[in-house]
């Protein structure tokens, strides 16, 4: 399934890619076009990168770890930056952060201490959940619009919920579990 761990490779340098720019997303806050190109970047060569390695069986757990760790940085560069610069805009959702971080926090932990391993599941759920938020921002960046995000935040609950069922009843870490129905089917 991966490959062996390489850890300089063109995959690899997307991630990187993604990260740095991810981080530099506080400095253009304020400037739309700018930032809405860099976020479109970040998201071209997630999919990208992604596509490829399965394509081309260029999968290493080192590749997967990183990948994981740069959407990481990303979605927190996101709510930090939303946190400095559109508070007024986010307060109605304190809540939903609130839960989709402590849900998270806690998967991370029981991951830990199961598996001995920073674990992040690449779940259906995960996925679509980025997909929206996605969408979501950048239409908040173009229009001013919370629906996306809204609707991202709600399915992001559901999906974070279901990793962390996941990382309670399985028996072993499965990176790329499609989704909790692999366990209950089994």
């Amino acid at each position: 399934m991966f490959k062996e761990n390489k850890i300089i490779n063109i995959l690899n340098i997307l991630s990187f890619l993604r990260i740095i720019l991810s981080l530099n997303i506080f400095f253009i806050w304020d400037k739309s076009f700018i930032l809405l190109s860099i976020i479109l970047v970040i998201g071209f060569t997630d999919i990208l990168d992604g596509y490829i390695a399965r394509k081309f069986n260029q999968k290493t757990i080192f590749g997967a770890w990183l990948d994981s760790i740069a959407d990481f940085v990303f979605y927190i560069s996101l709510i930090i930056c939303v946190i400095i610069y559109e508070i007024n805009n986010i307060l109605e959702f304190k809540y939903y952060i609130i839960t989709i971080f402590s849900l998270k926090i806690l998967s991370i932990i029981i991951c830990f201490i199961k598996y001995k391993i920073f674990g992040f599941l690449h779940t259906i759920g995960n996925k679509i959940t980025g997909i929206i938020i996605f969408v979501g921002i950048c239409i908040f960046i173009l229009f001013k619009d919370n629906i996306g995000i809204r609707i991202g935040f709600n399915i992001s609950i559901l999906s974070s919920l279901e990793e962390l069922i996941i990382n309670i009843i399985g028996k072993k870490y499965k990176e790329n579990i499609k989704g909790i129905y692999e366990i209950i089917i089994k």
